[in-house]
């Protein structure tokens, strides 16, 4: 269990900071807690699975195809099978990513 996810994790300038938090849960699923600077990115990635994310703090650019959304904290959004997609910190942003399995 985690009582706060926002302290689970911590900050670090010009870096990405992540945390698999499946195996202390029990999951089979990835779940993976992210701190990501001001700025940082994630690029054109995909995955097999379909991912839930959730922003908990900060606000995220989330890019898929030409489409982009800022997502603020409470957002919750999913990025399908195969979908190419961006990410980008447009402030310190901490977020949660389950991946799905189709």
């Amino acid at each position: 269990m985690f009582e706060n996810l926002l302290t689970a994790i911590t900050y670090h300038d010009q870096q990405i900071a992540s945390r698999n938090l499946s195996k202390k849960l029990g999951l089979k699923e990835t779940l993976v807690l992210y701190a990501m600077a001001k700025g940082e990115t994630i690029s054109n990635e995909s995955s097999p699975n379909t991912k839930l994310l959730m922003v908990l703090e900060g606000r995220l650019l989330l890019t898929k195809d030409e489409d982009s959304q800022l997502l603020e904290a409470n957002s919750l959004t999913t990025i399908p099978a195969n979908q190419r997609h961006h990410l980008k910190a447009d402030t310190n942003t901490k977020l949660l990513q389950l991946e799905l399995p189709d």
